[in-house]
């Protein structure tokens, strides 16, 4: 087989060209410390690579949305720890509160410290995030969770529940709503609830209303259907002598329970268990309404609690002495009624506390899964320093070689010996 002196010169020039290619892949593998820095370095390697990368992308982002997890659940923990404390302080006061020999203006500053106490229970369930959310209202999170309305708190988010994917196969939630952690509470009985229509003067009465004998109160709930009485007044001249009276219906079926009773402003009014006392003499046309609840929000019966304590009065005779048996049986039912609402929260937060250890598990399942995740990924696209400079010192020398042969190669001529 003949050679022509140009082919020589051209495979030549390609084993140079080759030998330097070589070389500067091997330089730029020591550079960047990878032994596949491109796909035709290694396609099967290429492909594991990416898998890998992948899975550790895939990790990354179940670890950040289990840091966020934790950052709203150790902010309800904390929510519901203090919630915690606060009801601990509560049901010393209404211990205090029937305590013997407490007066009447001790009982009103335990009355006054009840009611501060419920201001911070109120603020706390409408705690918000750093992003301004508010916590506890659900999917309804750009207004408060409770609200004051017409003297009763009221819940306004709605059962929203977030859940985080937080691994492969597990999926947790990430919040509680107000309404599943503080409404919703069954007490043992029905608790009455006014409300006060305006006369014709445009004047809203003000009233105060008790349970003086929750027995009776709950069978004439259960008798009116559970929906509870409409009190009206009426004119003057209905009674002989006349005088300010009342006719009591019932609200289920529009039924006269009681007609044109006179009333007598020294002692109120006293239908079936309740006590209601009037701070003005009433007027021909107005009414109330009275409405029972079985069912109440935290901060509905505390409220309950700190009005009845901020109105008893202790009795000046032995004739009196009912309403004090009836103010020792609503302390009764107060304190069954906070150590529900104590080992409901205690409950919740015992929920919230299971859900951190779950974080804490599997925060420790994904940091192992990236370590073993980056160990794969070492192994295959790293690079072998002491492999590589030896690689490099063999293709200089090859590159050398095939430069010096090339030298030797060219200057061989015929007319060198034509002399």
């Amino acid at each position: 087989m003949r050679l022509s002196s140009f082919q020589v010169y051209q495979q030549s020039l390609n084993g140079i060209n080759k030998t330097t290619t070589e070389i500067a892949q091997t330089q730029n593998q020591l550079s960047t410390g990878q032994r596949v820095n491109i796909g035709s370095d290694d396609p099967v390697a290429t492909a594991k690579i990416l898998a890998v990368e992948t899975e550790l992308s895939t990790i990354d982002r179940y670890q950040k949305n289990i840091d966020a997890v934790d950052s709203r659940l150790q902010r309800t923990e904390n929510v519901l720890s203090n919630i915690e404390t606060i009801l601990d302080r509560l049901n010393e006061l209404v211990i205090k509160a029937d305590g013997v020999g407490m007066t009447n203006i001790e009982r009103n500053n335990i009355s006054i410290e009840i009611s501060e106490r419920l201001l911070e229970l109120a603020s706390l369930t409408n705690s918000q995030d750093e992003k301004g959310d508010y916590i506890f209202s659900g999917f309804l999170n750009s207004k408060p969770a409770f609200i004051l309305e017409d003297g009763q708190y009221s819940y306004q988010g709605d059962e929203g529940v977030r859940h985080e994917k937080i691994a492969e196969q597990l999926t947790i939630a990430s919040s509680d709503n107000g309404q599943s952690l503080f409404d919703g509470f069954v007490i043992n009985d029905y608790i009455p609830v006014a409300e006060v229509g305006i006369n014709n003067s445009g004047d809203e009465q003000s009233l105060t209303v008790n349970v003086i004998d929750q027995d009776q109160y709950n069978l004439v709930v259960k008798d009116g259907d559970m929906q509870g009485y409409e009190i009206k007044f009426n004119m003057f001249n209905e009674i002989v002598p006349n005088g300010p009276n009342y006719s009591i219906y019932r609200i289920s079926d529009g039924v006269l329970v009681e007609a044109n009773t006179a009333y007598d402003q020294t002692v109120g009014i006293t239908p079936g268990g309740l006590k209601i006392d009037f701070q003005r003499p009433p007027s021909s046309g107005d009414s109330i309404t009275i409405r029972p609840i079985k069912q109440a929000n935290m901060l509905n019966v505390i409220d309950n609690i700190t009005k009845r304590i901020a109105t008893f009065e202790e009795p000046v005779s032995e004739i009196d002495r009912g309403e004090e048996d009836a103010f020792d049986l609503f302390i009764a039912q107060s304190l069954d009624g906070l150590s529900s609402i104590q080992e409901h929260i205690r409950s919740k937060r015992s929920s919230v506390g299971a859900r951190m250890n779950t974080l804490t598990a599997a925060r420790d399942s994904q940091e192992a899964l990236t370590l073993v995740g980056n160990q794969i990924l070492s192994d295959i696209r790293d690079l072998d320093y002491n492999e590589a400079v030896s690689k490099l010192s063999f293709q200089a020398l090859v590159l050398e070689a095939t430069q010096q042969s090339f030298v030797k190669i060219a200057n061989l001529s015929l007319f060198n010996y034509l002399k």
